[in-house]
């Protein structure tokens, strides 16, 4: 069992990365290149390819950390079936209905919308992709996240043995997996796996993960200034910053514990999971109406304004569905 402040922690840091999630894919895409020199155009670049950049990994290494500190890793049946309950699941409920919905759209010209794929005409292998991620991101583009750890997780055991055999050796060559993209497509985003195996050591290892609390505000400083280095030097290479960050960021939390901002950030982290999985298809949704309404808006209100809409709008259907709908509710969320 995990002590209750560390839990707390995780929860906190979970919602809090989800909604970092949100401001990230808030559309459109711009490439740092791209910058126009506005104030908002930096603002922006500091949490979209910098702050938030960090959510990723940080969820990836508390991922390894939580299979192993239970010791899901041991029991490989048991963590096959949680793992299909938890991520497959939710993985392919929550594409094929945004699949069907697209096809219908490019089928019938419904809106002008340039979706990742195109699916009209029926094609088998698309469609795969589509709904599983089989070869690339799938249409729900976030849900890459939960199709590259339901990989990574069934590999625990032999992340287990390895770590048995020699933990740090076995971190090299993890570095060497990802650096020369040995494992292929088997993982599409392979910084992953190193996240990963890194939280799982710090389970094997039984690190005391409040050691770096007492250098949060310099671990916060640092990660602030390295962010702002990010959009000030144009840094398009952002790996080794995705895979340090997470041991910045969980020592800085330890500042956002008791503050009232903590506090709100626990009390509705139960919605983190239902907010994950539907921010794709509302953020097409609204950015969508917005591209539609009658008068023209600043795109800093869009930007402002949509993930706090759709922070709000997910709080509000995950409580009417498990209200409406409780066993159907566990089964989408993955029994969460």
């Amino acid at each position: 069992m995990l002590d209750a402040d560390i839990s707390k922690r995780v929860w906190i840091a979970r919602y809090l990365m989800v909604i970092g999630i949100v401001i990230l894919h808030v559309p459109p895409y711009q490439a740092l290149s791209e910058l126009d020199g506005s104030i908002f155009g930096y603002i922006k670049a500091f949490f979209a390819h910098g702050v938030f950049r960090a959510s990723v990994p940080v969820l990836t290494v508390m991922s390894g950390y939580l299979i192993f500190a239970t010791q899901l890793h041991l029991k490989p049946v048991k963590l096959f079936k949680k793992k299909v309950s938890t991520l497959l699941v939710p993985l392919i409920l929550w594409n094929l209905p945004l699949a069907i919905a697209v096809y219908l759209v490019q089928r019938f010209n419904i809106i002008d919308y340039q979706f990742s794929m195109e699916l009209y005409p029926f094609d088998l292998f698309i469609w795969l992709d589509a709904n599983l991620g089989l070869s690339r991101i799938p249409i729900n583009y976030p849900l890459n996240f939960l199709r590259d750890l339901f990989v990574i997780a069934l590999l625990s055991p032999l992340i287990g043995w390895v770590l048995k055999k020699g933990a740090f050796l076995g971190l090299v060559g993890v570095f060497i997996v990802y650096f020369y993209n040995v494992e292929g497509e088997l993982i599409l985003r392979n910084s992953m796996l190193i996240s990963f195996y890194c939280g799982a050591l710090l389970a094997y290892k039984a690190y005391d993960l409040r050691r770096l609390d007492k250098y949060a505000f310099p671990c916060l400083l640092s990660f602030v200034v390295v962010c702002i280095s990010i959009v000030a030097f144009q840094i398009e290479n952002r790996e080794l910053f995705r895979m340090v960050s997470p041991f910045m960021i969980w020592p800085a939390l330890s500042l956002l514990e008791s503050t009232k901002l903590g506090t709100l950030l626990y009390r509705y982290s139960g919605n983190s999971f239902f907010t994950f999985l539907a921010h794709g298809p509302l953020l097409v949704i609204l950015w969508v109406v917005f591209n539609k309404l009658p008068v023209e808006l600043p795109y800093y209100v869009f930007w402002l304004l949509t993930p706090i809409t759709i922070v709000c709008l997910t709080i509000i259907a995950n409580r009417l569905l498990k209200c409406v709908a409780p066993r159907v509710a566990l089964f989408v969320l993955g029994n969460r």
